[in-house]
């Protein structure tokens, strides 16, 4: 039995890694990013003229470019790896379905069990 969890655990491991590879980080935007953050947060507050807020405009600069890095850097990871899927009710995918294809199959109709919220007919005439 143990031969089979970890044959199974490398399977897993291995569609793990397949996922990583193709939904992953790349090293560039990231780079390119923490780079600009870099630049605001840490060079131009050397860079400010002298004047009486000196230290404010110092400190807004390093807080800034933390702030709107970090927040850059949590969004760029949720989308790797989302958390929910979009969820559409069945109206809604009939309809898309129509808005794209300009196809309205009445006979797939007939069949779903979820089909509750809008009537269609194949009389009743539909304008786009």
């Amino acid at each position: 039995m143990g031969g089979r969890v970890n044959k199974r655990r490398g399977r897993e491991r291995e569609c793990v890694s397949q996922l990583i590879g193709k939904m992953g980080a790349n090293a560039i935007p990231i780079g390119v990013v923490t780079a600009f953050f870099g630049v605001v947060g840490l060079i131009l507050p050397f860079i400010v003229g002298r004047g009486p807020n000196k230290g404010v405009i110092q400190v807004v600069l390093v807080i800034t470019a933390a702030s709107c890095w970090l927040f850059w850097l949590l969004a760029y990871m949720h989308q790797m790896n989302p958390l929910i899927g979009p969820q559409l009710h069945n109206t809604t995918v009939i309809a898309l379905q129509y808005l794209w294809d300009h196809n309205l199959n009445l006979t797939e109709l007939e069949n779903t069990t979820d089909f509750t919220t809008v009537d269609f007919t194949e009389t009743s005439p539909v304008t786009a």
